[in-house]
């Protein structure tokens, strides 16, 4: 057997034991998470899901619609009372990613560079929902609302919106921003 042979025979094999260790994988991360998924009736079974992700496959014309303009499908993750705001300080990224979180005051501060990430997600606040100062804020999929205002943005924060639900004031003072990217709902 020549070089060549020899090279494609060990490079199918690798294939192969890579292709086992894989399905594998797949079929003991199906075993260990055993969780049953909420589904609507007809939504179809499961294909694979994770954190902030869930592959179904359905049918052809079963009934699924994309959400018209303003609409979101958020979360189906539990709902959690928190009594104290979520701060993020700094230079630091912080990503909130498939929540419920209802707040008794304010919810969320951002603020001296802090990058924050919010997605699939429902914020409600008593109070102010997302406070940014000096701050990035990237929201998308999201619904946010605030008994005072569901955005505070000051000190030339920049507030990044696509196709989320906002309940309450959105304010912005001085070189802050809140951009529209498309999509939104603003109530």
């Amino acid at each position: 057997m020549n070089l060549l042979s020899r090279r494609a025979v060990t490079a199918t094999a690798v294939a192969a034991v890579g292709l086992a260790f894989g399905l594998a994988g797949l079929a003991a991360g199906q075993a260990a998470d055993s969780q049953p998924v909420a589904q609507s009736p007809g939504a179809g079974r499961v294909i694979a899901k994770g954190p902030g992700y869930s592959i179904v496959a359905t049918s052809p014309g079963a009934g699924h619609q994309a959400p018209s303009a303003g609409e979101t499908r958020v979360t189906d993750a539990p709902l959690e009372t928190l009594h104290e705001p979520i701060v993020c300080q700094g230079q630091r990224v912080l990503n909130i990613d498939n929540r419920d979180i209802r707040f008794d005051g304010n919810a969320i501060t951002a603020e001296d560079g802090c990058e924050l990430h919010i997605t699939n997600s429902r914020i409600s606040a008593g109070g102010i929902a997302i406070r940014a100062r000096n701050a990035s804020v990237h929201i998308e999929n999201s619904e946010i609302e605030g008994s005072k205002a569901s955005i505070d943005a000051t000190g030339g924060a920049q507030v990044y919106a696509e196709a989320s639900t906002f309940r309450g004031a959105a304010r912005r003072v001085g070189q802050s921003a809140i951009h529209d990217l498309g999509n939104n709902a603003w109530d």
